[in-house]
């Protein structure tokens, strides 16, 4: 290695393992899937191999991948997890980077038992690729029989290990080394899932890091990386903009690994239906769904999106039945469960509204969105004193920026007091915070409606929804502000619910709905909303 600036145009094609590394064109190729890295990511991957083993400075790296610039240890750890993350979702082993404290970084490129070097002899780890530099195919041994219909796959998984071991001559040793591999994978996903039930932004990404460890050790397991790409699609979903990209593009990619080892395996077919933003396109999302649906009518995720779904066009009281008959499959799901508070509100059944939330804050106390159901079906049901009791009370609230609740407090204190004083210094602070984060908006249309002020709400909702008129409503959410659920995208719940009727009753309602596109769709699903059924 020459020290010199790396080049990535000037870069041969080389192998690590499995993978076939592409610098000019920055692509990391594994069989059919490929995926593109940022020009740095590359170029310190390069680096590292074209070392052969060799630990590699932080200085160096700096000087070989950013021109020698000064850039903080952030950006060079960030280009490390980078390609750790590449490692553990692609290569299956071909390779790891090690952390050499105080020195720098050594990438190590295993070699498997019985395989034949991925390079040439004179360098073992970075190579021009070849005929001669293809690893020949690595004998696998004949597949396990498709366990009986019926049985618990895991237990099929654990039990088809054994029967391998035994078919093959493994010893006994083996065999109880496989069987805890296929025992650890299940503990993961199970890991993976407790986290994702508390529906969290930091509940998320650990949901992610125990899928990711399965993949590591199960990489042709197809039930991990469909599960893991409906994670990596929950997380693309909630993404502030700078990030959404690259979650997309990784659930895709751990759906297509998931598709080509089963190409019916439901979580990754789920996750790419999932995937696209539903605003403006309810009906090509709700086609995808069902067709998701109906190769596995109980699929929880993709019932729980349908229901979302069907809430954002207008048609509660059919998603509202199917998530109370749902949400009882696990009651210990905070995003199913404060959900659940919204379906019975939809339909007028307060007192199993009011058990849903009380349960629900027992569970999760300061969990926004349970919180934030709560606030709603006091406040929007007559009981505005007990609404700014609830905001009133510092020690239960989430954790969110104490300007989140400003207009919340001063919108309760107007409609406990009805006093027009207090709904003009509402009406303040909530257009005070509409231009700053998207679901000032959604709270504010629900607000203006509560308060009596269609006007505003009418304003609000154009602002947020159409970019017109004298509200300039901010319409994607950025890291570091108040968010409570999905605010990557746009909606339109908060037009059907209860408290919004004022707004459903004004003729101006007719020309919003016609112009955000949901009369095209109530067209084209040939279907009636429920407020003109």
């Amino acid at each position: 290695m020459d020290g010199s600036p790396i080049r990535l145009a000037q870069q041969q094609t080389f192998r690590l393992g499995a993978l076939e590394i592409r610098p000019a064109t920055r692509e990391v190729v594994r069989e059919r899937i490929s995926r593109i890295l940022e020009p740095r990511i590359m170029q310190v991957l390069v680096a590292l191999a074209e070392a052969e083993g060799r630990v590699v400075s932080r200085d160096e790296l700096v000087a070989r991948c950013w021109d020698g610039r000064i850039v903080g240890d952030n950006a060079l750890h960030r280009a490390v997890g980078r390609l750790r993350d590449l490692a553990s979702t692609m290569g299956d082993g071909a390779f790891r980077i090690e952390t050499i404290p105080r020195v720098g970084y050594r990438l190590v490129a295993p070699s498997r038992p019985g395989a034949p070097p991925c390079a040439p002899p004179h360098n073992p780890v970075f190579a021009t690729a070849g005929p001669a530099s293809i690893p020949a195919p690595i004998p696998v041994p004949a597949p396990v029989a498709a366990p009986a219909r019926g049985l618990p796959r895991r237990a099929a998984l654990i039990g088809g290990v054994a029967a391998l071991a035994v078919g093959t001559g493994l010893g006994g040793r083996e065999a109880h080394r496989r069987a805890g591999v296929a025992a650890r994978v299940e503990a993961l996903m199970a890991q993976s899932l407790n986290a994702m039930r508390l529906d969290l932004p930091d509940s998320r990404a650990r949901g992610e890091g125990f899928l990711k460890e399965a993949a590591a050790l199960a990489p042709r397991d197809a039930a991990v990386w469909g599960r893991l790409a409906l994670v990596r699609e929950t997380i693309a979903t909630y993404a502030s903009p700078e990030v959404a990209g690259m979650a997309v593009a990784a659930s895709q990619e751990a759906a297509q690994r998931a598709l080509e080892i089963d190409p019916r395996q439901i979580d990754a077919r789920a996750a790419l239906a999932l995937l696209p933003p539903h605003f403006g396109d309810w009906r090509a999302a709700e086609r995808r769904m069902r067709t998701v649906l109906a190769a596995d009518p109980d699929h929880l995720p993709t019932l729980d999106a349908l229901g979302f779904l069907l809430g954002s066009v207008g048609r509660n009281r059919e998603q509202a039945h199917t998530r109370i008959a749902y949400s009882r499959r696990d009651p210990l799901h905070a995003g199913l469960q404060y959900r659940l508070v919204y379906a019975y509100w939809m339909l007028g059944r307060l007192e199993e509204a009011d058990r849903a939330a009380e349960r629900a804050l027992e569970l999760w106390p300061r969990h926004p969105a349970v919180w934030l159901v709560r606030l709603w079906t006091l406040a929007f049901t007559g009981r505005a004193g007990r609404a700014l009791s609830h905001v009133m009370d510092v020690g239960s609230r989430p954790q969110m920026p104490a300007a989140f609740f400003l207009p919340l407090e001063a919108a309760m204190r107007a409609l406990v007091s009805g006093a027009a004083a207090d709904r003009a210094l509402a009406a303040r602070a909530l257009l005070a915070q509409v231009d700053a984060y998207p679901s000032a908006s959604v709270n504010g249309v629900m607000l203006f409606n509560a308060l009596g002020d269609v006007d505003r709400a009418f304003d609000v909702a154009h602002g947020y929804l159409l970019e017109r008129g004298p509200i300039m409503a901010s319409v994607r959410w950025r890291a570091g502000q108040p968010s409570v659920n999905d605010e990557s995208h746009r909606k339109t719940a908060m037009l059907f619910v209860p408290v919004a009727a004022p707004m459903r009753a004004d003729p101006r309602f007719a020309a919003l709905t016609r112009d955000v596109g949901l009369d095209a769709y109530w067209t084209a699903a040939r279907v009636t909303p429920d407020h003109l059924a």
